[in-house]
């Protein structure tokens, strides 16, 4: 018998399609639109979505001011999500950034920088 998904990750699955679109679309501001959606988490009650976001630019000097652009952006792209899902209520968006692409390419080069030293 296949695995039952909960609605939860139904939802979150459907957000990051959306959102997706939304950034790369229809999102003028330069900040984010160099931003990739890495995972979203919804809440059981799905009134409150914690969508983790990464920079594909590879300058993590700035990644506070991208996040203020991100919540300042925040209610235009819950009213946009909101007008793609179909349901009652749209989740609460919350950004968090996510390092985990930017360490793994470190990690990766050093590795890649160790073994090149040994030959």
């Amino acid at each position: 018998m296949p695995k039952e998904f909960a609605r939860s990750e139904r939802v979150a699955q459907m957000i990051i399609r959306h959102l997706a679109v939304i950034l790369r679309s229809e999102v003028k501001d330069p900040r984010v639109s160099g931003l990739t959606i890495t995972d979203v988490e919804v809440t059981k009650d799905l009134r409150q979505a914690k969508v983790f976001v990464s920079s594909m630019v590879g300058d993590d000097s700035d990644i506070e001011g991208t996040m203020e652009a991100v919540d300042k952006a925040n209610g235009f792209l819950r009213r946009k999500l909101a007008n793609a899902i179909e349901m009652r209520h749209c989740p609460n968006l919350i950004f968090a950034y996510d390092s985990s692409i930017a360490d793994g390419a470190k990690m990766s080069a050093l590795i890649d920088k160790a073994l090149n030293s040994k030959d």
